[in-house]
């Protein structure tokens, strides 16, 4: 099965990883430029710890402004599960908003997932990390804490999918 893939330059552990996607636009919104200085973390959503659902869930993220000046986003973040460094999958990202961010302030996007406990005969994934590359090519990395995904890659609808930021 081939799948469609972002070009990704995976180093070791605490590296940079940084993909590249046609899908999200890597531009700022007009009149501000893209935030560089930011930090994420997560902010709720319907995942718990550890997984094991079998169902679809949620993970908020939480980007936050922690430079000295009003920066932009447009878009919806990339976002690549790994596994020890290397990609096991990408989340689909549609659509795009322009969000303006003041020093301090945040702004939220949610990645949805299926959630998997390996008993269904699905092929699926244990990512350790998620990758976040945001609108304008800041990259940051998240611990992935939400347990076990199902693959989605070839099918018709994804049930693994990144909202924009808003």
């Amino acid at each position: 099965m081939q799948r469609t893939r972002n070009i990704a330059l995976c180093v070791a552990a605490g590296a940079l990883v940084s993909s590249v996607s046609a899908a999200a636009p890597a531009v700022a919104a007009a009149g501000s430029p893209a935030c560089k200085n930011v930090t994420l973390s997560w902010a709720g959503g319907t995942a718990k710890p550890g997984g094991g659902s079998d169902q679809q869930e949620t993970a908020r993220v939480q980007v936050k402004n922690s430079g000295g000046s009003t920066c932009s986003l447009l878009g919806a973040p990339s976002v690549m599960l790994t596994t020890n460094g290397q990609p096991e999958t990408l989340l689909q990202q549609p659509g795009g908003n322009s969000v303006s961010l003041a020093p301090g302030h945040t702004a939220k996007f949610t990645i949805t997932f299926l959630s998997d406990r390996g008993k269904n005969g699905n092929e699926i994934i244990r990512p350790d990390q998620a990758v976040v590359t945001l609108p304008g090519g800041t990259v940051k990395t998240l611990t992935w804490r939400w347990g076990a995904v199902t693959r989605q890659e070839a099918a018709s609808h994804p049930g693994n999918f990144v909202s924009p930021i808003t």
